[in-house]
């Protein structure tokens, strides 16, 4: 089982951090997890106390020495974190912290310090959250996290998650050694929300054909990732450009899921790194990026 035993849920308190609930709450009862609802409290930007993810971890850093009305509008927010916690989380085992400086900084320090194994969030929002998803700072996340990040879909109207679970996952492959990782995880979520799977490859235009594999190959490299019989998986093989041709497949699938690998199971970086931006900004459905 994918040790989803610690799920990371950063919120700023947007219409976009209460639609990303049904998505965490379904996660978190499917795999008996438990939640870290996290907020950063970065209102002077002076202030970047949130430790480095390298430091070694330690006590927690000394309070900072806000003036009075910051220190009431920390507590304010500590109050409205502990109140979205209650309201949107009734049920499911949830804690919530609030840390001092940079969201970016406080999500890799707390998802290291608290051994997570998926960070769940949305790719909008407000302020430097909104941003995150959107420049540097997300590729320091999505480059230096190991664990899966799970984001909302980015273009407005599409779909989370349906109120029934997930039930069709795309995964799309390049066939290299490091996509283990994400064939293994697709399929413990198609056999945990009992999800039908479709594998893709997209062969690019000007590609060489001899690398292009056959739906048995991919299949039986599903198979072998997965190591469960029961949990079977259809193949695509797409004559596209990337990340169009997934973004096509996701739609014509109806997909509830995309599944993508950033290479990081064994230190490298996969082919689709390249594009994850975009099939982020992109996809009509979350990603999931292993």
């Amino acid at each position: 089982m994918v040790p989803f035993d610690k799920i990371l849920f950063p919120v700023d308190f947007s219409e976009a951090s209460a639609a990303m609930v049904p998505d965490v709450a379904a996660m978190a009862r499917k795999f008996n997890a438990a939640v870290i609802v996290l907020h950063a409290f970065h209102i002077v930007h002076e202030y970047h106390l949130a430790p480095r993810a390298d430091a070694p971890f330690g006590p927690e850093p000394d309070e900072i020495p806000y003036i009075p009305a910051l220190r009431e509008l920390r507590e304010v927010r500590k109050n409205r974190l502990e109140e979205f916690a209650r309201a949107h989380l009734a049920g499911i085992d949830a804690r919530t912290l609030l840390k001092d400086g940079d969201p970016a900084l406080a999500i890799e320090w707390v998802a290291r310090q608290e051994k997570a194994g998926l960070v769940m969030m949305s790719t909008k929002g407000r302020g430097r959250f909104r941003r995150l998803l959107m420049g540097s700072l997300t590729a320091k996340m999505l480059h230096d996290l190991g664990c899966p990040i799970y984001t909302s879909p980015h273009v407005p109207g599409r779909k989370t998650a349906p109120p029934g679970g997930i039930r069709s996952i795309l995964c799309a492959t390049r066939m290299e050694p490091e996509s283990a990782a994400a064939l293994r995880i697709a399929g413990i979520m198609a056999r945990v929300f009992e999800a039908r799977v479709c594998l893709l490859h997209v062969h690019t235009p000007g590609a060489s054909k001899e690398r292009v594999p056959t739906s048995a190959a991919m299949q039986e490299a599903f198979a072998r990732a997965v190591g469960d019989s029961a949990v079977a998986a259809e193949a695509r093989i797409l004559d596209a450009g990337l990340p169009e041709g997934i973004r096509k497949a996701a739609v014509e699938e109806a997909a509830d899921l995309l599944v993508v690998g950033r290479g990081h199971a064994r230190g490298n970086v996969s082919r689709i790194w390249s594009h994850l931006y975009r099939l982020i900004r992109e996809s009509p459905c979350p990603v999931l990026s292993v």
